[in-house]
């Protein structure tokens, strides 16, 4: 819901677990989604993975994405132990949409 509240489309919202395979996703695209996966699955973003963020955000953009990756984790995180219902009006929006899946773990 997020996703397309901010203009992702809904192929795009269904590319989230393979972003190589949707042309619309450009090389910065693809870098963030990379590094948001390795923070939220490994809690990790290593030295090669930073120095690509580095060279293409400023200290305060990293700090900007860095927090807000982290703020969707902990917001998932409280919905995934409380089983928190989706309302009505989000359920239609994203009926049909399928599952935001992360790829199976490298």
């Amino acid at each position: 819901m997020l996703g397309l509240s901010v203009g992702l489309t809904p192929e795009e919202m269904a590319s989230m677990g393979a972003p190589e395979t949707c042309p619309s996703f450009d090389d910065t695209d693809k870098l963030v989604l990379r590094y948001s996966e390795s923070l939220t699955r490994d809690n990790l973003c290593d030295d090669a993975l930073y120095g690509e963020l580095a060279a293409r955000f400023n200290k305060d953009e990293l700090v900007e994405l860095c927090v807000t990756v982290g703020l969707s984790a902990m917001v998932n995180r409280v919905h995934a132990t409380f089983r928190t219902d989706v309302d009505d009006s989000t359920e239609a929006a994203v009926k049909g949409l399928g599952a935001c899946l992360l790829p199976a773990r490298r």
